[in-house]
């Protein structure tokens, strides 16, 4: 299986064909769907020989929705699946890695605090307009009445949503971004674009919510820790609040002491694991391009009592991280940066002249194990720890984090 959850198969003469809904070693009947340059894409539409892990999906929308491409597979083998293709990406850059620890969940359900329904209008238009995903592979969206890998009150919510939608929704509207916060008893609702959705209408839907939830349209609160957060639609956040205390907590224990320290915190966003390193550290310098995050990492650090200790760098990491290390000696480095990795400039400095402990929190295990090519199997770091923290089951994403310690 490849990182995107299918399987790699071949025709008799030879050529490649990625196969949605199987499990390596299933012997499937396929329907090809189409072709992009030398690789056909298609789907498993009959199972004649199944893999004694293959289970019965839950969700009625499977295999037509996109959101889950894993659904199929019990869930200790999907983990078991995406080490294996983690590994394989770091063998294809020639990384060396200790002992690989992956981390699941008890309950792989009802675990997403944040997403985003597209507005599926009806033959009416929005008078009967629906909310939903994409379908696999394609841009055009199905409408779902509930989804199991969001929480209970996105679920719960969903009724008044759709009716806010039709007697609210504007032309254009195309998307709208819900976040869980205040423990679950609230809902920040978000519309694409901002004023797609007539806000009377929202305040009318949110009269017929069931009893402990509330809509918001501004922010609302995150806990973790002991410590709050504000959060916007505009700011990043893990969106598996269950698992952002195994995620964080790695985290922390692959830095270490870090006791007076000057600690560099790359693509920082509203700085939720900053805080933590803040309560030890003698300076946390968070590093971020968003202006929003850095607006609400600002008021969070200032919330939560760390704004002595932790100050924020509006600009892009590749920028500044160089300039705040000429500042003062850096003692440790994290990162944490978007699908696409870290810029050339960021794995550059910190081969020449990074300091001796950096972590590495990544979400795409294809840039990861590229970035770890150039600090450690062609650079100063040795891999000291490498955990696989399963944020998104049924679906093929997978955080890692990666502990670098540099050769001496």
């Amino acid at each position: 299986m490849v990182h995107g959850g299918a399987c790699i198969a071949r025709s008799e003469d030879g050529e490649v064909i990625f196969v949605d809904g199987g499990i390596p070693g299933e012997l499937c009947a396929v329907e090809l769907r189409h072709r992009r340059r030398k690789v056909w894409y298609g789907v498993a539409v009959e199972v004649l020989e199944p893999s004694e892990h293959r289970t019965t999906p839950p969700c009625p929308y499977v295999p037509e929705c996109g959101g889950c491409q894993l659904q199929h597979v019990s869930y200790q083998h999907q983990l078991t699946l995406k080490r294996d293709i983690v590994l394989d990406a770091m063998r294809r850059q020639k990384v060396e890695l200790p002992e690989v620890r992956v981390h699941g969940m008890s309950e792989p359900w009802r675990y997403r605090w944040r997403g985003e329904f597209h507005v599926v209008p009806g033959q009416h238009g929005m008078r009967d307009a629906g909310l939903g995903f994409n379908r696999a592979r394609s841009w055009t969206a199905i409408p779902v009445d509930d989804c199991l890998i969001h929480h209970e009150t996105v679920s719960r919510s969903l009724p008044a949503l759709r009716e806010a939608v039709r007697g609210g929704g504007r032309e254009g509207l195309t998307v709208l971004h819900l976040t869980v916060g205040d423990g679950g008893r609230e809902l920040l609702v978000r519309s694409k674009p901002r004023r797609g959705l007539d806000e009377a209408a929202i305040d009318a839907a949110a009269q017929t919510l069931p009893d402990g939830i509330n809509w918001n349209t501004d922010s609302t609160t995150l806990e973790w820790r002991g410590h709050l957060f504000r959060v916007m639609p505009e700011s990043f956040i893990q969106v598996n609040q269950e698992m952002v205390g195994v995620l964080y907590g790695l985290a922390l224990d692959a830095l270490g002491d870090v006791q007076g320290a000057r600690v560099v915190d790359g693509y920082a966003g509203i700085g939720v694991l900053s805080t933590a390193v803040a309560e030890t550290a003698g300076e946390v310098v968070c590093i971020e391009e968003n202006p929003v995050a850095v607006h609400m990492g600002r008021l969070n650090a200032t919330m939560n009592g760390v704004d002595d200790r932790l100050r924020y760098v509006c600009a892009p990491v590749e920028k500044a991280l160089a300039q705040v290390a000429a500042e003062a000696p850096v003692d440790a480095v994290v990162l944490d940066p978007p699908r696409a990795g870290c810029e050339g400039g960021v794995t550059g400095w910190l081969a020449l002249a990074g300091p001796q402990r950096v972590v590495y929190v990544s979400c795409d295990p294809a840039t990861l194990a590229r970035d770890l090519h150039v600090l450690a199997s062609s650079g100063p770091y040795q891999v000291a720890g490498f955990d696989l923290v399963d944020m998104f089951p049924q679906t093929h994403h997978v955080e890692s984090v990666v502990e670098l310690r540099r050769r001496r």
